[in-house]
């Protein structure tokens, strides 16, 4: 019991040796690490779908695994009461302006849905791609001393994964056995497709204080990335297959839209410069 309560004391000293708001203004560097998922969201015409698989009647999207990615975001931070002439102590504390650089992981899970003679026949396409390049600009509200910050984001990602790693399976290993492996970027893949897709993004954060110039960042994010590649990109296998059956999947699908969701949460450190 002695023992306990020493640890209760020990962590109210503590708590209250933190400052009782967040930073107040200036230059600002967050440093944080992203922890989430996404979904893929494709959109593809009938005709270019039968280009994949003359059967084929649609084209869904799955659910990704764990992603990570790690980012740096810079810029000031407005107060209030200096720069928009509010009192002290009003809800809203701060407006800040940011430019963000980030690495991480990127994902594209896909479900193409056929119906064959001998019934219905599902396709599995599962590629990670590493690193994504992530870039953009912020704005952040902060509100209650810098405690709780609602932004939101423009910018881009750029996949930079020469060598993606795949994993393709189906309903009938009869006809698509479970295949791993990587598709290779050749020079002339890299010539024709788009390895850019424009984001917009929405944060939640609240900042724990633990110094006078240093904030625990914890926070929610939500991303939706609009991404049109040019191509359908298929291992050789699929490629073969559509040839097969009288597909031809290396021309340009211009209405080919290979759209995704990301959310997740993050960790971070907020430090004043």
């Amino acid at each position: 019991m002695k023992n306990k309560k020493c640890t209760l004391v020990l962590l109210l000293c503590v708590f209250i040796g933190f400052p009782l708001s967040a930073f107040q203004g200036g230059p600002l560097l967050y440093l944080r690490a992203d922890f989430g998922g996404g979904i893929t969201l494709p959109s593809i015409s009938q005709a270019s779908l039968k280009e994949f698989n003359k059967d084929a009647v649609r084209m869904s999207g799955m659910m990704s695994s764990l992603l990570m990615s790690g980012e740096v975001e810079g810029g000031y931070v407005f107060d209030s009461e200096r720069f928009f002439g509010l009192r002290k102590n009003h809800p809203f504390s701060a407006l800040g302006t940011f430019v963000a650089l980030g690495v991480g992981q990127g994902n594209t899970s896909q479900k193409v849905e056929a119906v064959t003679s001998a019934g219905p026949f599902d396709t599995f396409m599962i590629v990670d791609f590493t690193p994504v390049v992530n870039f953009g600009l912020s704005a952040k509200a902060y509100f209650f001393n810098n405690r709780l910050t609602v932004g939101a984001a423009v910018g881009g990602r750029m996949i930079a994964d020469m060598s993606p790693n795949y994993l393709v399976y189906s309903t009938d290993p009869g006809v698509i056995q479970t295949e791993v492996g990587q598709i290779i970027v050749t020079q002339e893949m890299m010539k024709k497709m788009n390895p850019l897709m424009f984001s917009v993004k929405g944060t939640l954060e609240y900042n724990i204080p633990v110094l006078d110039t240093t904030d625990i960042v914890l926070g929610w994010y939500t991303r939706y990335n609009i991404y049109r590649p040019k191509y359908l990109t298929a291992p050789k296998k699929l490629a073969d297959l559509a040839a097969t059956n009288g597909g031809d999947i290396t021309k340009p699908f211009p209405d080919y839209w290979l759209n995704s969701l990301d959310f997740g949460i993050n960790l971070g450190f907020a430090f004043k410069l």
